[in-house]
Parts: structure tokens; C-alpha cells; sequence
């Protein structure tokens, strides 16, 4: 049995492209089982109820020497909590490259909007059919991931994927469709401060200085900064316990494309405007157009810690 692993705080391309991929890999005979390093945030589980998938199982660890493949992260600090005692077969990822093995290992590394893309480009490069639940569910992964095509990390590539996968899928108001998503991604309810921080939170090594970066993707921004007080202070104890630099936590405003910081501590504010020339407001920090944490924010941390 081989198991696909997206990253750690899953979100929907993470498991979208894991469930397509396994269903890919199960077509040519493998065993293969996609699996959850977390449980779903509400716009992927929107997602699989809407097309009525089973959500994958949850777990933190693998039997040692299990086999395993990466898809949507390459980062160890990402990963299983065992990643060293597992048998890493194969990555698949649209992030930039940052790992180590000790054997060769298949990579499909591609500079495209998400993961789910990928793995569309191989069951047409390969011919292998697509249903139309699997191509819903790649069609949903690309449109979160690239915020329909807002995110700068989207490409030609991506928009033609979504038109030739919608071909199979028949969704017939994509629009209409990733403004339900992104409504069930900013519907939280009564969440406390942590959890919303820990939504879509990782952790990035930049040549040995531990930055935690958190961003909430969303279509009202005060559900963010109506529990700015919380927030920040929960900040801070979160870059004590998990021993980083520092730690940020963005709100993205998907429809009107701009961000809003709050931040661990003043050393931490000094070094986001420096880095990105942002606004202060009240304790929030402002950019323009900054919406993509893998395009915009993490290249700049990698340099100025390079």
C-alpha cells in the first residue's frame, strides 16, 4: 500500500490533488490510499460534500518504512510528523524545492498554480479517463488555490486546465461556484483566535531562521480583524512555544486583491515594512496586491535570509 500525504493544516488543492492522484495511481492497478495530516477546513469539506466524496482518513503518523508519496509540499517541516522513518517514493508540488533524500526520488515539480493542476496534466498527458467527480474536485483545487485567477501564481496553463477540465465537470456557473467556495472558507462561526491562526499556518525554515506564516484567504476581512487584540497576542505565544524568528498572520482579501498583517512583536512590524513597504493602521499592516503567500511573501523572506 502507498499512501499520498498533502500538507500539514490541509486545504483543498492539498486534498484534492491527493484523492485525484490516488484514483490516478488505482487506475494503472496500485494500492494506493489518500490521506488527511489534519482535519478539513470548511471551504475543502464544502467541497467534498458539494460533490459527495468521502472525506480522507486523519492521521499523524505512518507505520516505519510505510510507503509514502508528497503532493503540495516538499518541506519536512511540513509533513508527517515521522517523515524520516517513511520510504519516500515520489513528490508532487508546485512550491519551490526543499529536501533532502538519501536515495532518488521521482519529482514533479511544476511552477503552476496548484498541485491539482499537476495532476490534471497527467491524466491527460497519459490519457487515463476522468470522470466527472475527479474532475470537479481538480477543477476546485486549481480555483482555490490561484483565487480564480486572481493570485499572481496563476498561469496560462491553469486557466486553460480549468476550461478543459470543465468540459467533463459541467459546472455550469464556475463564478457562481468560487464565490460559494470562498464564502465557505469565510464562514468560521465562533472560532477562537488560535484555530484561526492555525487554519492555513506553516512553518518556514529560511536558512536556519523558523518563520511562521498564517494567512487567512477570505471574503470579509473583519472576521479577521474584529479579534485583531486576540490574535496578536496569541501571536506572541505561539512564536515563544514553537521557538521562531518571528511570525505573521495575513488576511487576504480575495475579491478586492489586499492584505492585512498583524504581527508577533515590533521587531517583527519593522521587518514586514521594510521587506514589503506596508502601512500601519492601528496595528495592521497594509499592502496592496499582496495576496499570494507562496509568490509574494515567502521568495522575499528567502532572500533576505539568504
Amino acid at each position: 500500500m502507498k499512501y499520498i500525504i498533502g500538507h500539514k493544516k490541509p486545504d483543498t488543492d492539498s486534498v484534492c490533488s491527493a484523492i485525484a492522484y490516488a484514483r490516478f495511481l488505482r487506475k494503472q492497478g496500485q494500492q494506493v490510499q489518500a490521506i488527511s495530516l489534519g482535519k478539513l477546513n470548511n471551504e475543502t469539506s464544502f467541497v467534498l460534500k458539494k460533490f459527495k466524496t468521502k472525506t480522507p482518513k486523519i492521521i499523524s503518523i505512518l507505520p516505519k518504512k510505510s510507503k509514502v508519496i508528497l503532493i503540495d509540499h516538499n518541506q519536512k517541516i511540513q509533513s508527517i510528523d515521522n517523515l524520516e522513518e517513511l520510504d519516500v517514493l515520489e513528490i508532487i508540488d508546485h512550491h519551490s524545492v526543499n529536501i533532502k533524500s538519501s536515495k532518488t526520488i521521482s519529482l514533479c515539480v511544476k511552477p503552476l498554480g496548484s498541485s491539482c493542476s499537476i495532476v490534471a496534466q497527467k491524466y491527460f498527458y497519459n490519457n487515463i479517463g476522468l470522470n466527472k467527480n475527479t474532475a470537479r474536485l481538480l477543477l476546485a483545487g486549481i480555483i482555490s488555490d490561484t483565487l480564480f485567477f486572481r493570485s499572481p501564481t496563476t498561469t496560462q496553463i491553469d486557466k486553460d486546465l480549468v476550461f478543459k477540465l470543465n468540459k467533463i465537470a459541467q459546472i455550469k456557473n464556475l463564478k457562481g461556484f468560487s464565490l460559494d467556495m470562498f464564502e465557505a472558507k469565510s464562514s468560521l462561526g465562533d472560532i477562537s483566535a488560535e484555530d484561526l491562526i492555525k487554519l492555513d499556518y506553516k512553518i518556514f525554515d529560511f536558512n536556519g531562521n523558523r518563520c511562521g506564516i498564517s494567512v487567512m484567504e477570505t471574503t470579509n476581512v473583519s472576521n479577521g480583524l474584529n479579534k485583531k487584540k486576540e490574535i496578536s497576542a496569541k501571536l506572541t505565544t505561539i512564536k515563544k512555544r514553537d521557538n521562531l524568528k518571528t511570525i505573521y498572520f495575513t488576511i487576504i482579501d480575495i475579491l478586492n486583491k489586499k492584505s492585512y498583517t498583524l504581527y508577533s512583536d515590533d521587531r517583527a512590524k519593522r521587518l514586514f515594512i521594510e521587506l514589503f513597504r506596508a502601512k500601519e493602521d492601528k496595528g495592521v499592516l497594509f499592502v496592496d496586491k499582496l495576496i499570494s503567500r507562496k509568490k509574494q511573501i515567502v521568495p522575499i523572506f528567502n532572500r533576505k535570509f539568504s
